[in-house]
């Protein structure tokens, strides 16, 4: 029983802290969606790549908790399975670090749309 408590705990932190980076995640799609296009060369790039970090990051975060929940046996399985959301957290777990590491653009190209962006956010 206390192990099983233990065991929700940790579920619920991991759960808290996965939709404290999506909503971070989110703010950084919107800052890089209101920057000015024509000023950054990869911009359509990093735009697209993180769109698809945001979509990957939700599914994630949403098969996951159905995950939780299904192990935690608060929802019955019937027809998602905990192999069904596995699968699925796999799945996008695997399309958001492809999403973040090979579109998204690397190195001095992301230091420079951040620069860029910080400072359009301070005129």
């Amino acid at each position: 029983m206390e192990e099983a408590i233990i065991d929700f705990v940790i579920a619920v932190i991991l759960i808290i802290g996965f939709t404290y980076g999506l909503i971070r995640q989110f703010k950084h799609c919107v800052s890089i969606r209101k920057g000015n296009k024509s000023e950054y060369v990869h911009y359509k790039r990093a735009l697209i790549g993180n769109y698809l970090v945001c979509l990957s990051y939700s599914g994630f975060l949403f098969s996951y908790i159905l995950n939780s929940l299904l192990a935690s046996r608060i929802i019955q399985a019937s027809f998602i399975t905990r192999d069904n959301t596995s699968f699925c957290s796999f799945s996008f777990l695997a399309i958001l670090l492809i999403a973040k590491f090979g579109i998204i653009p690397k190195g001095n190209e992301q230091v420079e749309l951040q620069e860029y962006i910080v400072e359009k956010e301070e005129i």
